[in-house]
């Protein structure tokens, strides 16, 4: 069951070699699809454009890697994210830095290291205003996150649906306001703004509005003066084309027609905050059948991985996947599931597919994103993981009982 060419291409005598269940990271399609979001925003914004590296949709180490030798800078929500972005080579001034956890130590550092800090509530203004001596509020490099009701504008869209969304200053209770006046009154300029929204559909017309949403604040607040940075953060639709969903090229064509009329537009950037779009057709997961039985005419399948390892959320969803087996026989009903000791570890229904035996392989497609994060040690140590590059495969995440269990 193929989703089109957006898997990795793997062998039943490669399969043999590795270690299961495992994750694969193509390096290349990874970089195809760093591109593939690149091109068609650089046509608007030139050298003014900016790719954050989501860490939280993927902190392996090889990925950040790869994208901070491509240019992208590190896209942090937390004082651990941060600090890994700095221990992995990145210089404070290419890490943004958002989310509603900051530390009161780390935001001023962040502050003072010129990294560009998102500020998501009025308790961290309240820091900033207490530590303002200790800030340079030429240098800095402040944006707010903006709350706004945007399932009004896009109705049935947002993930949060009617009830309020919990990140950001609101604008409709005067929040927005307030935080832009308090920063003024201590001499700081509000150089971006942050329009990351979760939404359901991905679509066009959620990022019509979030780039409406801030020409309007703009032009009321008068922000122009100092503006550096658009945020749009994530939430973009990528790596395969699907029916009925945007590409990036549409994407890049309904954010920028919003804003390469203004006045200010050549002279800010544009931030763009990929995650899913780029990691998780990059990934793919591999595990292997240890045994088969019949429960009253239905045959189980075990394979030694999850559903966690691929379903984190555990919402309602199958993965596209391939069978590896030789098998031509064809079953009636067959359910794989995972190795745990849970009932609902069930990763797969099949109706009417070869037959799977001991030792065949069940090849899932499209697993990098919100998956390796998730990873615990909930009955089996984390899956290993290769990289694959040329055609060949490079164990990078071992399984290690002392350090991962008991560290």
């Amino acid at each position: 069951m193929q989703s089109e060419s957006y898997y990795i291409d793997i062998k039943r005598d490669q399969a043999d070699n590795l270690k299961t269940p495992c994750y694969i990271l193509d390096i290349d399609r990874f970089e195809e699809n760093l591109a593939n979001i690149k091109n068609p925003f650089e046509q608007y914004w030139n050298q003014r454009l900016i790719l954050g590296f989501s860490f939280k949709t993927n902190h392996m180490k090889e990925l950040i890697q790869c994208a901070k030798k491509n240019g992208m800078y590190a896209e942090t929500v937390s004082d651990d994210e941060y600090n890994l972005a700095l221990e992995l080579g990145y210089s404070s001034e290419k890490i943004i830095y958002n989310g509603p956890q900051k530390s009161e130590k780390q935001l001023i550092e962040a502050l003072k290291n010129g990294s560009i800090v998102n500020l998501d509530n009025l308790d961290e203004i309240s820091i900033i205003e207490k530590m303002k001596e200790e800030l340079d509020t030429d240098s800095l490099k402040v944006g707010m996150r903006v709350n706004f009701n945007l399932e009004a504008m896009c109705p049935g869209e947002t993930t949060a649906g009617m009830e309020a969304s919990r990140f950001g200053f609101c604008v409709e209770n005067g929040d927005f306001e307030s935080a832009l006046n308090r920063l003024r009154r201590i001499g700081i300029k509000m150089t971006g703004l942050h329009l990351h929204y979760s939404s359901r559909t991905r679509s066009q017309e959620i990022f019509h509005a979030l780039a409406e949403t801030a020409c309007y604040l703009i032009d009321r607040y008068q922000l122009h003066k100092n503006l550096q940075y658009i945020d749009i953060g994530g939430g973009l639709f990528g790596g395969k084309r699907c029916s009925g969903k945007p590409s990036m090229q549409e994407y890049a064509d309904v954010i920028s027609s919003v804003f390469k009329d203004m006045d200010y537009f050549q002279t800010i950037s544009l931030i763009i905050e990929p995650g899913a779009s780029l990691i998780a057709t990059s990934i793919d997961y591999l595990s292997r059948v240890i045994n088969v039985r019949d429960v009253r005419g239905t045959q189980i399948v075990t394979v030694d991985g999850s559903n966690l390892h691929i379903n984190p959320f555990m919402s309602a969803r199958e993965p596209d996947y391939e069978l590896m087996t030789g098998e031509k026989k064809l079953m009636g009903t067959q359910i794989v599931c995972g190795a745990t000791c849970m009932e609902n570890d069930r990763i797969l229904r099949l109706k009417d597919a070869s037959e799977l035996r001991k030792g065949d392989y069940i090849h899932c497609f499209c697993a990098g994103a919100y998956t390796m994060g998730f990873n615990n040690c909930f009955i089996n140590l984390p899956p290993y993981i290769y990289v694959k590059k040329n055609g060949d495969y490079s164990l990078k995440r071992e399984k290690n009982v002392k350090l991962q269990m008991f560290v």
